[in-house]
């Protein structure tokens, strides 16, 4: 019987082992209308094999224009911006010429067996659809990349890095 013990504690290990290694970035909120304000709360729920979190870089789609991160003592947010090819007019009348590609917060630290959570502040786009926010997390010299967008036959739970996903619904 001893032997079977060992056996189902092997096997359980191994279990929770590959649930741990499969969890991924994540939204708290995973739907939200178009044409609309949007607090994004990026979940990290773990480090990278035994080493803390560093520097965490979000990509956004390019038909979000306008994002601003949350302040979060300890961590330095680096918002880096390109120029549209045309100028679009913003919700409240203003001209865009740029847009919000990246941001990366760093200088703090996350340990391994923790979660925490960053926070963007998004316009999203008029249309209705599936938005994919591919992010990095850094922990010293490693780094786990959340960047695989699922193909047409695909959904994200196929895959073994999935971008972070929202879903956009019709404004109402």
């Amino acid at each position: 019987m001893s032997s079977f013990r060992a056996f189902a504690c092997a096997l359980l290990a191994l279990i929770a082992s590959a649930a741990a290694t499969s969890a991924h970035v994540t939204l708290t909120q995973r739907t939200a209308p178009a044409d609309s304000y949007f607090r994004a709360v990026f979940t990290i729920p773990h480090g990278c094999e035994g080493a803390a979190t560093t520097k965490v870089s979000i990509w956004l789609p390019e038909n979000v224009l306008q994002a601003k991160p949350q302040v979060k003592p300890g961590w330095k947010a680096e918002i880096i911006r390109v120029v549209l090819e045309k100028e679009v007019t913003g919700p409240h009348g203003e001209k865009i010429t740029q847009r919000v590609a990246k941001v990366i917060f760093s200088g703090g630290s996350i340990p391994d067996d923790h979660i925490d959570e960053f926070v963007l502040q998004l316009r999203l786009p008029k249309e209705a659809g599936v938005l994919y926010f591919p992010v990095e997390q850094e922990c010293g010299e490693k780094r786990l990349g959340w960047r695989e967008i699922p193909a047409a036959n695909q959904t994200a739970r196929d895959l073994r890095s999935p971008a972070v996903m929202l879903n956009v619904t019709p404004k109402p």
